[in-house]
């Protein structure tokens, strides 16, 4: 049985687009499609998805029992698994193996070196053909790309009576560091909310060479200057081509 029979046509309007509507394009024409959800909190994505079989991981889920129903409904079977990414990808090989990845998101913990490993974590377990979104990869300003341990220590970080509630962290150096170390990869981000980033099998068309040890100490002014050739920035009408990609090929 496939859940995913057209909900959200290709047709939408690409001006649109988001981390949502990209994860729904992925899963479209797919059979029977498995979805993994890594940073579900309180579910706005993970309940509009629909797939066959939905994945959903996050340390303490924010989820009301509404949230639930609704994410429930748009699929065949949904499973919970309230542990970090890391412990989940530790403890679940088994259950991964019969239940490889289409499409996943990574919107988890906002620190590039857990997004690395989340990614890394996640193309084990992807299928051939599979594709992986990342949130928060192009931080509009230095404030929001503030690296912070947690989203209390972001805010803890602020002072004054404002209070900056957007928060990308350095998620995108794990961009950076992607597309200078897995020439196996296809990387790159969508200019829209806030930086989806795309991950896929496949020949690069372009890569960057830098070490972990330069990665770890770019700053914001160095995204600032080169976030173009950094991000592989791309425009959101982008993830079409992106999708239409087969392993093993790049993108025109």
């Amino acid at each position: 049985m496939s859940i995913n029979n057209g909900l959200v046509m290709l047709a939408d309007a690409l001006p649109g687009m988001n981390r949502i509507k990209a994860v729904q394009r992925a899963l479209h024409g797919r059979t029977n499609p498995v979805y993994l959800e890594i940073g579900v909190s309180r579910g706005q994505a993970f309940q509009k998805i629909s797939a066959d079989v939905k994945i959903a991981v996050d340390p303490a889920f924010r989820l009301t029992q509404r949230t639930r129903e609704l994410a429930d409904a748009k699929g065949r079977e949904t499973h919970y698994f309230e542990t970090t990414s890391d412990d989940f990808f530790e403890n679940q090989a088994d259950f991964l193996e019969r239940h490889p990845v289409d499409v996943a998101l990574i919107d988890g913990l906002h620190t590039y070196e857990q997004v690395v490993r989340d990614v890394e974590y996640t193309v084990r377990h992807l299928r051939e053909d599979g594709v992986i979104f990342l949130h928060d990869c192009n931080p509009p300003f230095e404030l929001a790309g503030r690296r912070a341990e947690s989203w209390e220590d972001f805010i803890a970080q602020q002072k004054g009576p404002l209070v900056i509630g957007l928060w990308n962290g350095d998620v995108w150096k794990a961009i950076v560091h992607l597309r200078s170390t897995r020439p196996d990869l296809m990387v790159g981000v969508l200019k829209c909310d806030q930086g989806v980033g795309f991950v896929r099998r496949g020949t690069p068309e372009s890569t960057l060479s830098y070490t972990p040890e330069q990665v770890a100490a770019l700053t914001y002014d160095d995204l600032k200057a080169d976030r173009k050739r950094l991000l592989n920035l791309k425009p959101p009408r982008y993830v079409d081509e992106f999708l239409a990609a087969g392993a093993g090929s790049s993108p025109k």
